[in-house]
């Protein structure tokens, strides 16, 4: 049964349990009783079917993320090793040399190679950056531009 057809169902419930001639009344206490518990033992079985397809689901984008990290980690390890070459060769360039070619290069990867060489050594290439470049990976490194 699909969740849509057990929530109707739920809701259509107190309807199927009231059926018969509209002057009819439970003849009694007990039967009334007994239809209450009837419709929260339907609940209660929606409601754990609910649950299994719930858990279900989850099970199955648990498992999509572990699959889509199996993908990308590799590409990400293989990135940080080039990164890693990278901030090695600015780090052992003098800055104006530095920075004219950090200029060239695309503000994230700029931003990226500068925030992970030590600090004093990226000042001072920043120091001798276009300003307008030099703010834009500033702000790339404080997180504040997307």
């Amino acid at each position: 049964m699909t969740a849509f057809c057990r929530i109707a169902l739920l809701a259509l419930l107190p309807l199927l349990l009231a059926a018969g001639t509209p002057k009819e009344a439970p003849e009694n206490e007990s039967e009334r009783l007994a239809k209450q518990l009837l419709e929260l033992e339907v609940r209660a079985t929606a409601l754990r079917e609910l649950e299994q397809d719930l858990d279900q689901k989850i099970q199955t984008l648990e498992e999509l993320r572990l699959q889509t990290l199996a993908v990308i980690e590799p590409g990400e390890k293989e990135r940080q090793g080039k990164l890693d070459t990278l901030i090695k060769f600015y780090q052992a360039m003098k800055p104006q040399s530095a920075a004219r070619l950090l200029e060239r290069l695309p503000t994230r990867l700029a931003a990226d190679v500068l925030s992970s060489m030590k600090s004093r050594g990226a000042g001072k290439i920043l120091n001798v950056m276009n300003a307008d470049k030099a703010v834009r990976i500033s702000k790339r490194m404080a997180g504040q531009m997307k």
